[in-house]
């Protein structure tokens, strides 16, 4: 399961719609996707876009935000800008896939 795919369950057992909001564009070989975001999810009251990763590459991605034109007239709306990195962590033989979510201010 890919870290995208984590993030879509996750927040739809939170209680949201989430949608990938990113496509493989085949004439120029690379992603695009909305505003730097790779889903968007929404449920009453709230709209969320989110940057998903692999836990290693969290602050790049973060970095990346940071430097996009679309990020700071986003931070000054109502949508929640969300970074979702997925790593596996535990002790011994026993590891789990956790998320660690960030909020961009």
């Amino acid at each position: 399961m890919s870290p995208t795919q984590r993030s879509l369950a996750d927040l739809r057992a939170r209680g949201y719609i989430a949608r990938t909001v990113e496509y493989w564009h085949a004439y120029s070989k690379h992603r695009i996707d909305l505003w730097g975001f790779d889903l968007a999810a929404a449920k009453p009251g709230e709209f969320l876009l989110v940057q998903v990763t692999t836990g290693t590459n969290h602050a790049a991605r973060r970095s990346k935000l940071a430097g996009l034109d679309s990020t700071p007239v986003l931070k000054q709306t109502p949508i929640k800008l969300l970074i979702h990195s997925w790593a596996k962590r535990g002790k011994g033989k026993v590891k789990r896939w956790e998320l660690r979510e960030e909020r961009l201010a």
